[in-house]
């Protein structure tokens, strides 16, 4: 059931078992995990079913570190999150990125890559990617087909796989609406913004939240178990804002939360000539659509003492479609993109819209929106034959950034339209995060030569100015950092908040490091892993049936 909480009566307490904080990629997989249990589960999502200017607004806040995406245009604010923007790009974390690295401070996992692949498996159906295959051997087969060939560099280089979901399916909110709005245990409830976790006296466990609906009318939701899934800022925003029993922020008595702020930078910065031979930037196998790139093995990493990287090609003729794909994020902003998005991707019946033939303008939209899709058709044709002369090409790099603890969230002494303090991004990098793009490109140069592959035009220098152009990936992670010791982290191994008995916190956040992947299929295999965690404990409790009583909101 799908129910506005603007139609909510003010002073009203909803009673429920679960409550989930947040409708994106964490929070809509776990509450799909929980769907048709015997107990009752309550999501809390801040937006509507479409973009709302008035509640994006909610996300605003000031960058005061490194040059940094206005805030609010970093995340998408109702049902479904961020994977309203997201392209869609999947690949799960690698070994290293568990491992506690001797030249990456504040390393390590306190759990394994082995422990999260059969959740990745999980995941991976979830998403509706093909098989959970990221190793070029198991697709050969399929390419020898095509009449395409992807070239070593040798063993110390790695060609890097990202299955890409379908278009139909990367939208959580569209994608799992009716499952949400059918499942007989679920209440999602839109516009209702979470402005205060309580706690008892002893800020040991969470009694109730607070929360509130853009118009400024507040009620309760008590619950036996709550999950925090709105996102890598959000996320420590919220414990910080709930300071009533813990003056510090909840969760953070020694100073964590909001702090190891990390992301994946990115550079476009160099060429490459290929010769005889290249390897297409993006492949479509047995129906699973693929984009690939160079980095460093394990090994070399080590010999390098360098954060994991990938080295992506683009044709420079694919600037345009680069710039169309930002338009189209553009447009997504406002609710004239969302009709417009609606026509084109047949979700007319969200706004009321009729079924009409296409203009010139949506047949663009069709472009934008496939536009991968589209290039790996036309270098299909162009790659299957070697090329008798070189053809130039864009090097785009993308990098790990090591975990540092004065890149951080903090609040500010500005407030939202609800009240609350709004945030400062303070986003550092560090030494190691430049050597790693500078040295990580530097050998796979070397490796392209030695190989007769081709040849690299490395642009990058020790001079500020060739780094002018790095920016992020939309990608929030570290700010609730995962680690057995309360001293080091903000939530355990299970996710759960240190010191609070019934809080969880769900999504990147909670990422120890940020490895080199894109994060959302990590995401969804965390959330089913902490569903299975709820689910385990919910055996053993006793369970109430979901109610809602008018009571007064005075402490």
């Amino acid at each position: 059931m799908i129910i506005d909480a603007l139609t909510v009566p003010a002073e009203t307490l909803l009673e429920t078992d679960i409550c989930i904080i947040g409708a994106g990629a964490a929070g809509i997989t776990i509450a799909r995990e929980l769907s048709n249990q015997p107990y009752e589960v309550c999501i809390l999502e801040s937006g509507g079913l479409g973009y709302e200017p008035a509640t994006q607004s909610l996300y605003e806040g000031d960058n005061v570190g490194t040059r940094y995406f206005p805030l609010k245009e970093a995340r998408a604010r109702y049902l479904g999150g961020s994977t309203n923007l997201w392209g869609g790009w999947s690949r799960p974390l690698d070994e290293i990125d568990f491992e506690q690295r001797s030249w990456m401070p504040y390393s390590g996992w306190p759990i394994t890559k082995s422990e999260l692949d059969p959740y990745y498996h999980r995941a991976q159906q979830a998403c509706h990617l093909g098989p959970f295959e990221y190793d070029l051997a198991y697709w050969q087969a399929g390419l020898a087909q095509l009449q395409m060939e992807i070239p070593s560099l040798g063993e110390e280089i790695t060609t890097h796989l990202w299955q890409v979901i379908p278009s139909t399916h990367v939208r959580f909110g569209e994608a799992y609406r009716t499952e949400l709005e059918q499942a007989r245990n679920i209440k999602t409830y839109l516009h209702a913004n979470v402005v205060e976790i309580e706690t008892n006296d002893t800020a040991r466990a969470v009694t109730r939240l607070r929360v509130a609906s853009i118009d400024g009318k507040q009620f309760c939701v008590k619950a036996k178990t709550y999950i925090l899934a709105v996102g890598g800022i959000e996320n420590p925003r919220l414990l910080l804002l709930s300071n009533k029993d813990q003056t510090c922020g909840l969760g953070n008595q020694y100073d964590l939360v909001g702090r190891f702020f990390m992301e994946h930078p990115i550079l476009w910065s160099g060429t490459v000539s290929y010769f005889n031979q290249v390897a297409p930037p993006y492949i479509e196998v047995e129906n699973t659509f693929m984009g690939t790139g160079f980095g460093l093995s394990k090994q070399m990493q080590e010999r390098e003492q360098v954060l994991n990287f990938s080295l992506r090609v683009k044709p420079i003729v694919e600037e345009w479609l680069l710039a169309l794909k930002r338009l189209q994020y553009k447009m997504r902003q406002s609710k004239a993109s969302q009709e417009l998005t609606a026509i084109v991707e047949g979700h007319e019946y969200e706004f009321g819209l009729p079924k009409k033939e296409t203009s010139a303008i949506e047949d663009l939209g069709q472009v934008i929106a496939n536009s991968d899709r589209v290039l790996a058709k036309a270098y299909a044709k162009l790659f299957r034959k070697p090329t008798e002369q070189s053809v130039v090409y864009r090097t785009h790099l993308i990098s790990e950034q090591a975990p540092n603890p004065d890149s951080r969230i903090t609040l500010s002494t500005e407030r939202d339209r609800l009240g609350l303090n709004r945030v400062n991004l303070d986003w550092r990098l560090s030494p190691i995060d430049k050597y790693t793009v500078k040295r990580s490109q530097q050998v796979i140069a070397q490796k392209f030569e030695q190989f007769a592959l081709g040849q690299m035009q490395i642009e990058l220098t020790d001079d500020d100015a060739s780094w002018q152009s790095i920016k992020g990936s939309y990608h929030h992670i570290g700010t609730t950092r995962m680690s057995t010791n309360p001293r080091q982290g903000v939530v355990n191994e299970h996710c759960q908040v240190h010191g609070v008995s019934n809080l969880y916190v769900a999504g990147s956040s909670v990422f120890p490091t940020s490895g080199l992947s894109n994060p959302t299929l990590t995401i969804v295999a965390l959330a089913i892993r902490l569903a299975d965690e709820i689910k385990q404990q919910m055996k053993d409790t006793p369970i109430v049936k979901a109610r809602t009583t008018s009571t007064s909101l005075a402490v």
